[in-house]
């Protein structure tokens, strides 16, 4: 029988997913758990969460051992108890007799190192530290505009644009779709406003790239990849999130839309759309390779493509903990499938594991 446990920080997270698992699962094969980091005991190590009952079709309350494969669906943020958790999960992973179905990328800045040294640095957008607000004024002499990005984020939040207008400074952000903004007009009062910025969090950053359409929408491609039951990358699905229009991100937190990647593509030019659908093939058919070239084991990966307007490909994303709401909702016949990837693959990884004893649960 293989344990199989769903580990979020919350237990209110992602519950639609993880149950849609659990019901396929087969029952035979595998018994199914949930669980947060914080509820294991560290001296029995034994778990409080919650057991799927096929019968009942419900989770129940129970105390379990740590399961055998361990699918890691925490997000992490800047508080105490994700730190703790992030401690408890460390110790998790050199544990000799769990295996985790995929491990999480390190932080943007370190990909963005291995991926600008790699066959792939054409797509790669030139990045740096933003250490001070001095550095980056400094940079806005040389390119007019530049995107700032925190190194630990997700979904979008916290990034601004910066330009460079005559001797003034104008910084804007995407907040829920309406861009806010704020105007500097000297040197100083801009670079106390990004050192305060910088002493909250650490930065990095790009030359702005106008990655929107012919409607001035912001916009970028979501991929999502996994691996099937033969340890091979596949790619899910493809889908468009379009933003709201002069606006900066086409996240969905940002108030973006999501199109159908097909009704996208079938809108270009013939030459265009086997450029683009070419271009595309070659980045996702490296990108994974490298990736666990350099670091552990993965299992899914989120990619997030910008196309510019002479139609350049850049790769702006890349995330171990992806979410399904772009590609379920523009390919809906996918769900059965990536409600079944966790566990086809939790079992090829019980396959090449070394025989263990059961664990009578």
């Amino acid at each position: 029988m293989i344990s199989f446990g769903m580990m979020t920080l919350s237990m209110k997270s992602e519950q639609t997913y993880l149950t849609e698992i659990a019901r396929r699962a087969n029952p035979n094969m595998f018994t199914c758990f949930r669980f947060s980091p914080a509820k294991i005991h560290p001296v029995t190590q034994l778990v409080s969460g919650e057991k799927f009952d096929h019968k009942e079709d419900c989770w129940v309350k129970a105390e379990f051992p740590l399961p055998m494969i361990i699918y890691d669906r925490c997000f992490y943020t800047n508080d105490p108890s994700s730190k703790q958790a992030m401690a408890i999960v460390k110790w998790l992973k050199k544990k000799a007799d769990i295996s985790f179905l995929g491990n999480g990328l390190p932080n943007k800045w370190a990909i963005y190192q291995v991926l600008s040294k790699s066959s792939l640095s054409p797509y790669i957008p030139r990045t740096m530290l933003a250490a001070s607000g001095k550095e980056v004024v400094a940079q806005l002499e040389k390119m007019d505009k530049v995107v700032l990005k925190p190194i630990f984020g997700s979904g979008g939040n916290g990034i601004y644009k910066i330009e460079k207008s005559g001797g003034e400074f104008i910084i804007s952000a995407d907040l829920g779709g309406r861009v806010s903004t704020e105007n500097f007009g000297s040197t100083s009062e801009t670079e106390i406003w990004l050192d305060r910025l910088f002493s909250k969090k650490e930065y990095m950053m790009q030359p702005y790239l106008e990655l929107s359409d012919s409607q001035n929408c912001p916009f970028d491609i979501r991929i999502l990849l996994q691996k099937d039951h033969e340890d091979k990358w596949v790619v899910r699905g493809k889908g468009v999130r379009r933003g709201s229009k002069d606006g900066i991100l086409s996240n969905l937190s940002a108030g973006g839309e999501i199109i159908p990647f097909d009704e996208y593509a079938n809108s270009l030019n013939i030459r265009t759309k086997r450029f683009i659908l070419h271009e595309l093939e070659e980045i996702l058919s490296t990108l994974p390779g490298i990736l666990e070239g350099s670091f552990p084991r993965l299992f899914e990966l989120g990619v997030d493509i910008g196309v510019s307007k002479d139609h350049a490909l850049w790769v702006l994303d890349t995330n171990s903990k992806p979410g399904r709401k772009v590609i379920a909702s523009t390919n809906p016949d996918l769900k059965e499938v990536l409600y079944k990837a966790p566990l086809e693959y939790a079992r090829m990884l019980t396959e090449i594991l070394p025989e263990r004893e059961e664990q009578h649960l």
